[in-house]
């Protein structure tokens, strides 16, 4: 425990939380810093008293700098300790998960890949199971090109919209990683062609 809590503080001790892009960032390397220091076991990281326990007894520190106190003094329940029902949204919990799944592909991202894109990317249940499809598409939603007139996590929302549709039809799993990376590609596009509207010539 003291090698665990030296190793993830230490980690992050010169990352601030101030602004929304650090707040990104500091989740981010966060996620990287559990994973290195302490690796939990899939056994352990699924049971929520595993990240309540690192939460309220090793890490507070590191949690109230993103989580502290709201207007009327009150700490948040669900980013502390975790939803009784319905989605889970411990801080630790989540900021692991997303590095375990996306690894450093997140790196790629600037600015960091926010809570928007986060839940877009990982909370649909018919893609969660399959990890490369999440990859694939976060790297579309990183590589989406601001002169589209988009924002990502609106992009985000509507890919994996897309994207899900496709588990109608083709068993996803199935795919080679080249296939997966096409077809994700495909969608990506169809997503832009949607919501784009086409520039008008200067000469009409």
């Amino acid at each position: 425990m003291t090698r665990w809590r030296a190793g993830v503080t230490g980690r992050m001790q010169d990352i601030p939380a101030s602004t929304q892009s650090d707040q990104a960032l500091y989740s981010k390397e966060l996620g990287r810093a559990i994973d290195d220091v302490i690796d939990p076991s899939r056994s352990d990281a699924g049971h929520d008293g595993t990240w309540s326990y690192l939460t309220l007894m090793l890490f507070p520190d590191l949690v109230v700098k993103r989580w502290g106190p709201s207007a009327d003094g009150k700490l948040s329940v669900d980013r502390w300790i975790g939803a009784q029902l319905g989605r889970d949204r411990n801080y630790l919990k989540l900021s692991w998960r997303n590095w375990d799944i996306l690894g450093e592909v997140m790196d790629e991202a600037d600015p960091p890949l926010g809570e928007d894109e986060f839940l877009s990317l990982l909370e649909r249940t018919a893609l969660a199971r399959n990890p490369r499809i999440i990859r694939v598409a976060a790297k579309e939603v990183i590589r989406l090109d601001a002169e589209h007139g988009m924002g990502r996590s609106f992009f985000a929302r509507e890919l994996l919209k897309r994207v899900t549709f496709q588990t109608g039809p083709l068993v996803l799993d199935l795919l080679e990683n080249n296939e997966l990376a096409a077809l994700v590609s495909e969608q990506a596009k169809a997503t832009i062609a949607a919501f784009t509207k086409p520039r008008r010539s200067m000469l009409s």
